[in-house]
C-alpha cells in the first residue's frame, strides 16, 4: 500500500444523536452535536482472547488461539460538548428515563421505573437513543452507529466566569446492541448542522436558591446517575430482551460554588447535621413559580449537603458544596428539569 499523505483534524469528526422510534433500531436523521472531545467507543466484546490456549502449538500464541465474540458485549460511548435548546430534551429524557410532560422532565418522590422491551415501537428518547459518529477519511470502517443506547451518566455544567456562563454536557451511554460500522455513513445518515441555540446561566433570572438559600452562583455541575440493567438474551446476536433503569438506584447531585457570606456561612454546620433543606433545595429558573418557568431550569425540592463544604479562594471568597437530592416520601419531586 502506497504511503498516504492525508492527515485530519480532530474537528473533522461529526457526531449526532436521535431518539429511537423502535428500541434498538437506528434511524437516519440525527441532531448535530457541537462536540468538544471525540473518542472511539469501548467495544467490550464478550469474549476476546489474545492468550495461548490449551493444546495449541509451541509456547507462543498461535493464530488459532485468537477469538473475538461480540454477542452479549456491552458497548460504551462517551462524548462532551455544548448544550443547546435543541439537544437538552433528548439528553435529559434519556438520562432520567422519563418522558417530557408539559415541558418538564421529572423524577418523582416514589420513582420506580418499569422495564421496556427491546424492539418496542412508539418508543422515545426516555427509552433509548442512537448515536452516529462520522469520520472524515471515508474508509471501510470510518463511521459507526450505536443503536439501543441508554445514557447512564449525564453532567450539565456552567461557570459564570467561563464562556459567558454557557452550559456544557458530558455523558456516558451504554448499549448491548451490535456495534455497526459503515463505509460512508454520510451516504445513509443525515446529521443536521449543530445550532448555536446556547443555554447559559443568564436564563436563571430569579434569585438562585442553593440549599434553600438565596446565593450568588459562581458555577454548577448537575450530575445524573441512572444505571441500566440489560435483561436476558433475546437472540443469537446477544440482544437484551428488556431494559431496566435505576438499578440499584437513581442519583442526582449538584456541585455548586457560591459566594461566601452570611447566607452561606452555615453550610459546614448543616453538612455535619445532615439537615434537609426544603423547599427549593436547589432552584434555578426564570420564574419564582416552577409551573410558570418558560426556559431551561433545574429544581430539587429536598437536598442535603453530601460532602464537607470547601472554601474557594478566588477574586472573592466562595464556598463549594455538593447537594444530594432526596425524597420526602410524600409528594415532592426528587429532580425536575424544565426543557422548554
Amino acid at each position: 500500500m502506497a504511503f498516504n499523505t492525508s492527515a485530519f483534524s480532530p474537528k473533522e469528526w461529526t457526531i449526532g444523536v436521535a431518539e429511537e422510534v423502535t428500541v434498538g433500531t437506528a434511524i437516519t436523521s440525527y441532531l448535530g452535536i457541537e462536540a468538544e472531545s471525540v473518542s472511539f467507543p469501548a467495544v467490550n466484546d464478550s469474549i476476546r482472547n489474545t492468550e495461548k490456549r490449551l493444546s495449541s502449538t509451541g509456547r507462543v500464541v498461535n493464530e488459532d488461539d485468537l477469538i473475538n465474540y461480540e454477542p452479549g458485549g456491552i458497548h460504551e460511548f462517551s462524548v462532551s460538548g455544548v448544550l443547546t435548546t435543541n439537544l437538552v430534551a433528548t439528553l435529559v429524557e434519556n438520562a432520567m428515563g422519563v418522558e417530557t410532560a408539559s415541558n418538564v422532565v421529572m423524577v418523582d418522590y416514589n420513582h420506580n421505573p418499569v422495564s421496556f422491551l427491546h424492539g418496542a415501537t412508539s418508543s422515545g428518547a426516555h427509552n433509548t437513543v442512537a448515536f452516529c459518529i462520522e469520520g472524515p477519511a471515508g474508509g471501510p470502517n470510518d463511521s459507526y452507529t450505536l443503536k439501543g443506547c441508554v445514557i447512564t451518566s449525564l453532567t450539565l455544567s456552567a461557570n459564570a466566569n467561563e464562556e459567558g456562563g454557557r452550559f456544557k454536557f458530558d455523558l456516558t451511554a451504554q448499549t448491548r446492541t451490535p456495534f455497526s460500522t459503515t463505509a460512508a455513513a454520510q451516504n445513509v445518515n443525515t446529521i443536521a448542522a449543530y445550532t448555536e441555540n446556547f443555554i447559559n446561566l443568564g436564563v436563571f433570572t430569579e434569585d438562585k436558591s442553593v440549599y434553600a438559600t438565596s446565593v450568588v452562583l459562581d458555577s454548577i455541575a448537575l450530575n445524573i446517575e441512572n444505571p441500566v440493567a440489560f435483561l436476558g438474551s433475546g437472540s443469537a446476536a446477544g440482544l437484551p430482551e428488556a431494559y431496566q433503569r435505576a438499578i440499584p438506584g437513581f442519583t442526582a447531585t449538584a456541585d455548586c460554588v457560591v459566594k461566601y457570606d452570611a447566607n452561606t456561612s452555615d453550610f459546614p454546620a448543616s453538612w455535619r447535621a445532615q439537615t434537609v433543606a426544603t423547599p427549593k433545595g436547589l432552584y434555578l429558573a426564570n420564574d419564582g413559580t416552577w409551573g410558570s418557568a418558560s426556559t431551561f431550569g433545574i429544581k430539587m425540592d429536598n437536598v442535603i449537603i453530601a460532602e464537607q463544604p470547601s472554601f474557594d479562594e478566588g477574586d472573592y471568597m466562595k464556598v463549594g458544596c455538593k447537594l444530594l437530592a432526596t425524597s420526602d416520601e410524600t409528594d415532592s419531586e426528587v429532580l425536575a428539569i424544565c426543557v422548554a
